[in-house]
């Protein structure tokens, strides 16, 4: 069962430079392959523009006043399980197949163009570590032009739209939405290098230790699969009850909105009548 990931980083400026040395191979990469060619799709390939000028060329001049902690950009990061890219060896870290790298590459852009568009500044495929990835710069600018991270990401129902939108972007490829509802809190880019990495061969240059630490990475990782999976059967299980009890409200409220349009369709007449009222001198008695 192969799996659609995508995962968020939010960056302050301070962060842009860091986050750059990294994607743009500005430094040396643990596990990465010097031999490969990572690709950039989006973006000018101007060694002397960085990332920090492309965001505050974006961002341009703001109505409001940019906090100091505020979040300049957004780094995305799509990915899929590496059984969807290598199906008959997904521990042979490195492979893939060239056709399944294109069509998830072909829907990933399509995605990001349809859901963010000219809001990218940058993205870079890169096929030099054990699995295929893209890393996306997003700035997060309203309909207004205004810098806005949490119109976008925050609170748990837009990372959900943000999870569900690739899902579907990408479903027709056969990859799979991961387990909804999970109370788990959402892997930072290190847990997300581990997916990345993952099925990764013992290399025999690593010292016992190092060993030791990769397995223990593994076993942490499917014991929180495992947490995710029993977290996400008690949510749905609290769900459906919920939603039964939503629809038994909701039913009462039908009944009893009807039962007041009946009264409301009364005659006062009528009511005063069967009351026992009577009309005299221009006031009911």
């Amino acid at each position: 069962m192969a799996y659609a990931i995508a995962r968020i980083k939010k960056l302050k400026r301070s962060n842009l430079a860091g986050s750059e040395a990294h994607t743009a191979r500005q430094r040396e990469t643990p596990n990465a392959d010097s031999d490969k060619q990572n690709i950039r799709f989006i973006g000018t390939n101007n060694p002397t523009l960085s990332l920090d000028q492309l965001v505050m060329e974006k961002i341009g001049e703001q109505k409001r006043k940019i906090r100091p902690d505020a979040v300049y950009c957004t780094e995305i990061l799509l990915t899929a399980s590496p059984e969807y890219f290598r199906p008959n060896c997904p521990t042979q870290a490195g492979y893939y197949e060239q056709d399944k790298v294109d069509s998830w590459l072909s829907a990933s852009k399509q995605w990001l163009d349809s859901r963010y568009s000219d809001r990218i500044v940058r993205a870079e495929l890169h096929l030099d570590e054990a699995t295929p990835h893209i890393h996306a710069y997003f700035v997060p600018l309203d309909e207004k032009g205004q810098l806005r991270a949490k119109h976008f990401f925050d609170g748990r129902l837009k990372m959900r739209q943000f999870q569900d939108s690739y899902s579907e972007a990408t479903e027709h490829l056969g990859l799979e939405r991961g387990i909804k509802g999970s109370r788990a809190q959402h892997q930072d880019i290190k847990d997300f290098y581990s997916v990345v990495n993952a099925g990764i061969e013992p290399d025999i240059s690593l010292t016992q230790l190092q060993l030791q630490a990769k397995a223990a990475d593994r076993d942490r990782a499917q014991a929180k699969k495992q947490q995710m999976e029993a977290t996400a059967k008690a949510l749905a299980l609290e769900n459906e009850l919920k939603d039964k009890r939503i629809k038994e409200l909701e039913a009462q409220v039908a009944f009893w909105q009807q039962q007041t349009q009946q009264l409301r369709d009364l005659a006062l007449e009528d009511v005063a009548w069967e009351l026992g009222l009577n009309y005299e001198r221009e006031r009911w008695r």
